[in-house]
């Protein structure tokens, strides 16, 4: 009985204890998600990644204007560099806006010179025609031996225009397929040592002949050779035809159209 008095007691203090401890863990145990749910709630941080805060910085209609077409076309308007690049016109020459002396009449490549004298050459072809190249130097063969040599030569316009006496005009006319004429004439006019008109011999007179050469049987193969063997000048002579063709016959061509002219310089 004894041992049951004293076990008593004991066991009721254990039970006692038992019971506040398990108390005490199943409250620590609960987390009370009222308490917690702050720290992870979805609400306080979304902010910070919301699409339409940071939209404004790449809103295509803010760069839109740097890569408008419309601002930078007239940096590559073929009209204006085309001939630069196609030609290479040379710094030394004219600007490209230039215009022929005491005229506005703008200087072309391609443009045919026509003056009523001939500088140096037979008096049976009247009149002399040269092509103002893509350096917009003018181009032609002439009988007379300066600085350059006799036949194929290269002139400034001023320089041209000393060739001619005073008073005299020097019509310009302008051609449809005057551009790889000039090319052409350009390349070749060096190749002519030599100025020669066949009026009494039948040598050399067949047009495809180079060397020697005349003023209008150059012209005539700058633009028959320049633009893929076709005829603008005359419109059926070939390069084995012994013909002549005349300054008259050049500035006559349905490929030329007069536009104006300007004065010889003393």
């Amino acid at each position: 009985m004894k041992k049951i008095k004293v076990f008593l007691p004991a066991l009721l203090m254990l039970l006692f204890f038992t019971s506040f401890f398990g108390i005490t863990s199943v409250s620590a145990s609960e987390v009370n998600p009222s308490v917690s749910a702050p720290e992870v709630n979805p609400s306080v941080s979304a902010p910070e990644v919301n699409p339409s805060v940071s939209a404004p910085e790449v809103d295509p209609s803010i760069s839109a204007p740097e890569v408008n077409p419309s601002v930078s076309a007239p940096e590559v308007d073929p009209s204006i560099s085309a001939p630069e690049a196609t030609y290479d016109f040379s710094p030394s020459a004219l600007e490209p806006d230039s215009t022929y002396p005491g005229t506005n009449i703008r200087v072309k490549v391609g443009d045919v010179l026509y003056s009523s004298k001939a500088l140096g050459g037979s008096a049976m072809i009247v009149g002399h025609v040269g092509i103002i190249g893509p350096d917009y130097m003018v181009y032609h063969v002439n009988a007379v031996n300066d600085n350059q040599g006799e036949g194929g030569k290269r002139d400034t316009i001023s320089y041209y225009q000393t060739r001619h006496k005073a008073g005299e005009s020097i019509a310009v006319y302008r051609a449809t397929h005057g551009r790889n004429a000039a090319y052409w004439a350009q390349n070749n006019y060096s190749s002519v040592t030599s100025y020669h008109i066949p009026i009494y011999s039948w040598d050399n007179f067949q047009l495809k002949t180079i060397n020697p050469n005349y003023c209008s049987k150059f012209i005539w193969q700058a633009f028959y050779y320049g633009n893929y063997d076709t005829d603008y000048i005359i419109g059926h002579y070939t390069p084995n035809k012994e013909a002549f063709v005349t300054p008259g016959q050049v500035i006559d061509s349905n490929d030329l159209t007069y536009v104006g002219s300007f004065g010889s310089r003393s």
